[in-house]
């Protein structure tokens, strides 16, 4: 098996402030990096353009606490150590319109390998597009490997 086979997926489900909060990122090989595709419906929030944080946390699992919430997810996957938001695991900010996101962007920050059981987060809406910390953890999948 060559690199170019490996694909992942994570289907993404919400914490107790957003039950209903679901979707899917499919990371598969392109060029010298990655392709990213994420799709996401009932983002919570009543306004019909809300931001949304989206990252690659280095967590194992999406398990949900006793209070409800994503407490053991880590923190941003950051190999080379750099500040935000050129950590390896930014993403571009999820776009909400009423609720339904949905994302493609080309990255060569991470290969598919190197993210497989990592977790993608997706974190409260940003009430300032240039904020430099995240709310909560409202949304979690974890990466998990397929080959074709």
């Amino acid at each position: 098996m060559t690199d170019e086979n490996i694909y992942a997926v994570a289907n993404i489900k919400g914490d107790i402030s957003s039950p209903n909060l679901s979707g899917i990122a499919y990371f598969r090989p392109f060029k010298d990096g990655c392709m990213v595709e994420v799709e996401v419906s009932n983002l919570p929030g009543y306004e019909p353009y809300l931001l949304f944080p989206i990252h690659i946390h280095d967590g194992k699992n999406c398990d949900i606490s006793s209070s409800g919430l994503f407490d053991n997810v880590k923190g941003h996957y950051n190999p080379t150590l750099k500040n935000h938001p050129y950590h390896a695991g930014d993403m571009p900010i999820l776009f909400s319109n009423n609720g339904y996101a949905y994302l493609k962007f080309y990255t060569t920050r991470f290969k598919v390998y190197d993210i497989i059981n990592k977790l993608v987060i997706i974190h409260e809406s940003l009430n300032d597009e240039n904020a430099k910390t995240f709310g909560k953890k409202i949304g979690c999948g974890k990466i998990i490997k397929y080959s074709i």
